[in-house]
């Protein structure tokens, strides 16, 4: 019986707690806006203003923080830096903070693309690598300081969670053709299409955290799509996940913080390749039209799921690099030793050839691989009670995200790409084997279908 009341009065110390804060991180004009590769887009227009969204969640000597942001993705090694900064300040470890990005095509990266291989870029092209150092400070100053607003904003909280189904935002982007090659977005109703390569994940959820009296104080939306309507302009916008998380929030009271947390997208958009009425610029209010109509459903029917315990694993895969093949490297060598200065497709000097990128992008890997032949892929799971987040870096295909939510011991299980690092496309071996400009990667094929065995595992762990 002492050991009972013991236990009873354990569990009653081990509380949980939420803490939330919202900060703006639009950026300034003259930024680049990220998204794409050798086109000059500097912010000249801003529609909507850009958010990270700050989550701390605490029981006992455990402490995650789960940041959400309106922009493309960090680079791991700005990315590490910063976790262990926020790590310090809420007395936790780097791997119980998640960074995840939504990788919206119409927003600032954190940390270069690639980098400067022979000193071959001259300063005033510093856009070619992605990044604008100033936005690097602006977003790190501006986000340290929501972490210490929601820090002091603790409160305890219980936890809902609700899913629904809507299969009309988000199509696979693949697509075989009638000669048995693949094409990635082709033209609407190709009458060469023969069919779609791959699923959907249909599921939009919300993880809803609530003070005692019922009054929200944080949420996390899922969907699972590419965010590319603003490519290639020159205007900033959070896109859907940006606008939708805005959208709900207000539903459940302006003091209420939502984030998205965007699924493994790496094969899917927001484009309906086989609809002959489908119009890309109306497309976005569509979509948030249907995604709010979701949302209700899900705010409807939220329901009370345990909030405790509060668990985190992650687990760092060391996974060799992808190295271009003799014939690929030799090419991008041969390239730059003939064309020295960017390969320009326009008067301006504001487009640059793929090829001549993507020979750069090569070589620079090579020296890369000098230095470290292997990636350190990094994947988070965080159980909260009877839910279930999990963190992956780079554009997974959604079918691991889809065999992952198959199996997981928890009912409320949702995946976020992008996160902590950016690690390019990860296919399924059967997409790179067939081709097409996602299939190769950084990362050799194959690397899909480890991480989401690795996983698998890791959640399994957390309800042993």
């Amino acid at each position: 019986m002492i050991i009972n009341n013991t236990t009873l009065s354990h569990h009653k110390v081990q509380q949980l707690f939420v803490g939330a804060a919202k900060v703006d991180i639009t950026p300034k004009y003259g930024t680049q806006i990220s998204g794409d590769l050798g086109r000059y887009r500097p912010v000249e227009e801003i529609r909507d203003r850009l958010y990270a969204r700050i989550i701390i969640i605490k029981s006992g000597e455990k402490t995650v923080c789960i940041i959400t942001c309106d922009m493309a993705c960090i680079n791991r090694n700005i990315g590490l830096e910063f976790r262990s900064s926020i790590a310090k300040e809420l007395a936790t470890s780097l791997e119980n903070v998640m960074i995840h990005c939504v990788q919206s095509h119409s927003a600032a990266r954190i940390g270069e693309m690639f980098g400067n291989y022979q000193n071959i870029l001259s300063p005033d092209l510093w856009w070619v690598r992605g990044e604008t150092p100033g936005y690097n400070e602006l977003f790190i100053d501006r986000v340290m300081k929501g972490v210490r607003q929601a820090r002091n904003a603790f409160l305890p909280a219980k936890i809902k969670f609700t899913r629904a189904i809507d299969g009309r935002c988000a199509f696979n982007r693949r697509f075989i053709m009638r000669d048995g090659s693949v094409k990635t977005h082709p033209t609407n109703c190709d009458e060469n299409i023969l069919y779609c390569e791959g699923p959907v994940d249909p599921e939009a959820a919300l993880i809803l955290f609530e003070d005692s009296a019922s009054k929200p104080i944080a949420g996390l939306l899922h969907f699972t799509c590419h965010p590319i309507h603003g490519y290639p302009h020159r205007y900033i916008s959070a896109d859907w996940p940006g606008l939708w998380s805005e959208i709900i929030s207000k539903k459940l009271g302006e003091n209420c913080v939502v984030g998205c947390i965007n699924g493994a997208c790496g094969n899917i958009s927001p484009f309906d390749h086989t609809n002959p009425d489908f119009n890309r610029e109306k497309n976005l209010d569509l979509m948030l039209k249907y995604l709010t109509q979701t949302g209700a459903t899900l705010i409807n029917n939220l329901k009370e799921v345990n909030e405790l315990p509060l668990k985190i694993t992650s687990n760092i895969l060391k996974i060799p690099w992808n190295r271009p093949p003799d014939e690929v490297i030799a090419k991008a060598s041969q390239m730059l030793k003939e064309n020295p200065e960017p390969i320009f497709l326009d008067d301006q000097k504001e487009r640059i050839s793929w090829d001549w990128i993507f020979a750069l992008r090569n070589m620079d890997q090579i020296d890369k691989l000098k230095i470290n032949p292997d990636c350190d892929f990094e994947i988070q799971v965080f159980r909260i009670g009877d839910t279930v987040i999990v963190s992956w870096p780079g554009e997974p295909f959604v079918e691991a995200q889809l065999a992952v939510k198959l199996k997981s011991k928890s009912q409320f299980t949702i995946v976020g790409h992008e996160c902590n690092d950016e690690c390019g496309y990860l296919p399924t071996m059967n997409a790179a084997s067939k081709g097409g400009y996602e299939s190769w990667g950084k990362l050799p094929p194959g690397t899909l279908e480890k991480i989401t065995e690795q996983t698998i595992r890791m959640i399994d762990g957390l309800f042993e």
